[in-house]
């Protein structure tokens, strides 16, 4: 089986990410446009239900496949990787078939209690796709842990080229009889593309991996014993689970403190929706450039695990730096970004104002919030998942009590949101920050910080000053304009100050060598 460098891994799912995150802007853009912000307030009231569903659904199942498929490849036992995916996929059916069927049952309730009553019909259409968002998550996670990222991100293309090319008219068709029909073709088009996405890997995996699996396990002779192989999994997916969950019902339950906050101080449920679809504009644009990041937190656990299935403490403490050094190197630039040209990018992508507004109040907390799925993942990856809850379980019960706090009793309206996760946020990246040291060296190189936050400051002058010129009355040619300017400046000054090694550009996929070639050519660049 093919196996992919820590970092060509990375690059390869940031580029299939970079795509696909293109490929949604423009559904949120027909959305927002189409729909409004009460029509996008929908999805944020029906996704976090939707989530929760689908965590106990897989049960952490793809990160606990990943790991342990990671660390038996290490040892070369190919029977117990081959049971391991069958038990992840048995179990990932049965369970959310079983979800899916009683949540169904009980979706009128929920979306007319304590939601939106027009979320009703699109919520029950999203709750269809669990079954198959399950076992493409399964496939992905074994895919992870081959450290062969090629297959799920190729996956990820054809998903998003599927809902796309599927959701887009059936908006503009659906959207003249109310926001809910609107809603509704969003989730018709995600149920699509998912499954185009799982049928790709699935084609991928009976045709080039299962032949060899089947292969080295008669020449190797090693039998799986099936207890053992459920107790390895279990030792990740339980603790992982409670994790996940603890942070999703907090997130389940932002919409329905969210209503409850905005009547407690006079504020209708329908406008409660609209700003709270403003506030899922800003998110988006927010994590955007997560894409990097997330994609390392996706082959970090693989590696952290490998790693320390091998007794490598050196390399564990590499890929811990690695994480945050990239995060910074996102993070940095992106709050400078964020705060000087976050009301023109809201304004040019959504048409919303206050989406702006929102963004740039919460960008300084971007490396906080950035940094944290990486932590998560390493802490995983080290068979310390139940630190994660812990943590998770404290910082999910603080944003609640914030999102209550500052609504209803400062009044701060929607900035309370922003408030309340920021602080949550940044309080879990310190205390899962705290726990990683506790096991991993980290020396973080002061040196290459210094030379970013330098990058950073340069490339701020362009995109200032292009806000204060006005050269130009159009939003989005102020935001392409500073976006450019800024991000060549940026570039260039990181490869001038030696940020980038070579090697490291060389793996950036299908394009890296050739840049790696061309950069070699400009003086001071080695």
């Amino acid at each position: 089986m093919a196996k992919q460098t820590f970092m060509r891994g990375a690059m390869i799912l940031a580029t299939a990410g970079a795509a696909t995150k293109i490929m949604g802007m423009m559904i949120q853009m027909v959305v927002a446009r189409k729909l409004g912000a009460q029509g996008f307030g929908l999805f944020q009231t029906i996704n976090p239900i939707f989530y929760m569903l689908l965590t106990l659904a897989t049960l952490a199942l793809p990160t606990a496949l990943s790991k342990v498929i990671a660390e038996n490849l290490a040892l070369g036992n190919m029977a117990k990787i081959r049971r391991a995916l069958t038990i992840s996929n048995a179990t990932v059916i049965i369970l959310s078939l079983a979800i899916c069927s009683a949540s169904i049952y009980f979706a009128p309730l929920i979306t007319t209690k304590w939601l939106d009553p027009r979320a009703s019909l699109p919520f029950m259409v999203a709750l269809l796709r669990i079954p198959v968002v399950c076992l493409s998550s399964v496939m992905s996670g074994y895919y992870m842990g081959t450290q062969n990222q090629t297959p799920p991100a190729i996956a990820w293309v054809i998903e998003t080229v599927v809902r796309t090319a599927m959701t887009i008219p059936l908006i503009l068709g659906l959207s003249q009889y109310g926001i809910e029909y609107g809603a509704l073709a969003v989730m018709i088009g995600a149920g699509a593309g998912e499954t185009a996405g799982y049928l790709y890997m699935m084609w991928r995996y009976y045709r080039q991996d299962r032949p060899v699996i089947s292969s080295q396990t008669i020449h190797t002779h090693q039998p799986a014993n099936t207890r053992e192989t459920i107790r390895d999994l279990a030792q990740v997916a339980l603790p992982t689970t409670v994790t996940n969950l603890s942070g999703i019902i907090a997130f389940a339950l932002e919409p329905v403190i969210i209503y409850f906050s905005f009547a407690h101080i006079g504020v209708a449920k329908t406008t409660a929706t609209a700003l709270y679809g403003s506030f899922g504009m800003a998110m988006e644009l927010l994590f955007l450039p997560t894409v990097l990041s997330a994609s390392i937190s996706s082959v970090v656990i693989p590696a952290v695990s490998e790693a320390a299935a091998m007794k490598n403490a050196r390399l564990v403490s590499h890929r811990l730096n690695q994480v945050v050094q990239v995060t910074f190197l996102i993070a940095l630039p992106a709050t400078v970004f964020f705060i000087l040209s976050g009301h023109d990018l809201a304004h040019s992508l959504y048409k919303d104002q206050l989406a702006g507004a929102i963004l740039a109040y919460m960008a300084p907390a971007c490396v906080f919030l950035y940094i944290l799925d990486p932590l998560s993942a390493v802490l995983q990856g080290l068979n310390k998942a139940s630190l994660s809850t812990g943590i998770s379980l404290l910082t999910s019960g603080i944003r609640i009590a914030c999102i209550y706090y500052f609504i209803s009793q400062t009044g701060e309206g929607i900035y309370g949101i922003a408030t309340a996760i920021a602080i949550s946020g940044i309080v879990s990246t310190l205390l899962s920050m705290y726990c990683v040291r506790k096991f991993v060296s980290l020396s973080i190189n002061v040196t290459n910080l210094v030379k970013m936050i330098i990058a950073t400051g340069l490339a701020t002058i362009p995109i200032h000053q292009i806000q204060v010129w006005h050269f130009t009355q159009s939003p989005i040619l102020q935001v392409l304009g500073g976006l450019l300017m800024g991000g060549v400046i940026y570039v260039m000054t990181l490869l001038y100050l030696g940020v980038f090694p070579i090697k490291t550009i060389e793996s950036i996929p299908w394009i890296g060598p050739l840049l790696a070639r061309t950069l070699l050519r400009m003086p001071f660049v080695s």
